[in-house]
């Protein structure tokens, strides 16, 4: 994944700790639910929605969320 022009969050150690701050860890799978979840630079989510395996997010609706952000 090398080469991406932002930041992105793995979870692995301590596992779940991440994903349990922001609410998302699924006890019964032992692993986080799939999200994304943008953060502005003063650290307040601005934008978050959850999918269930094999759902994929639209990439016009993330593109207009982190346009917002731009202002």
């Amino acid at each position: 994944m090398g080469g991406l022009p932002y930041p992105e969050l793995s979870d692995f150690h301590p596992k779940g700790q991440t994903t349990q701050a922001y609410d998302l860890w699924n006890e019964e799978r032992g692993a986080g639910n799939r999200a994304i979840i943008i953060v502005d630079k003063d650290g307040v989510v601005r934008f978050r929605e959850t999918y269930v395996p094999g759902q994929l997010p639209d990439p016009n609706d993330i593109i207009a969320e982190v346009a917002k952000l731009n202002g």
